[in-house]
């Protein structure tokens, strides 16, 4: 789908499009990932889902966000430095792109589920895991 549609499944297609969708990520897994990394949390951010990394310390505030679902457009967002921003935009611009203001520019990048195969996208999140943990 174009930036801003919805994800496959909610488009018509044929039997080559459903086999696509089989490779594809899918927002209950990007969830189950982001959950699966050493003391990361879920909760609401404005009308997104926020996904934070633990406390720094035993008891502390909760660590930052490192990535933020949007189940409406089926994107994630993940909080990146520019420099792995540039790399990921350059290997794969179908699947991952700036957002478009000030966190976009400081490497907030969105990520199209319906393009993302999972190794992908498990690798950028790590990416953005290990930066919020520092």
């Amino acid at each position: 789908p174009e930036r801003g549609q919805h994800h496959p499944a909610r488009m018509a297609g044929g039997a080559h499009r459903a086999l696509s969708y089989l490779a594809v990520m899918h927002v209950e897994q990007a969830r189950e990932l982001a959950l699966a990394m050493p003391g990361a949390s879920e909760a609401p951010h404005f009308d997104k889902v926020a996904f934070r990394c633990g406390p720094k310390k035993p008891g502390g505030k909760p660590g930052r966000i490192f990535m933020t679902l949007w189940v409406e457009d089926y994107r994630a967002v993940l909080m990146l430095d520019t420099e792995q921003q540039a790399d990921l935009l350059a290997r794969d611009p179908e699947v991952f792109f700036p957002v478009p203001n000030k966190w976009g520019e400081n490497g907030a990048t969105f990520v199209e589920l319906a393009k993302a195969g999972t190794s992908t996208f498990e690798q950028a999140m790590t990416l953005a895991y290990e930066r919020a943990k520092r």
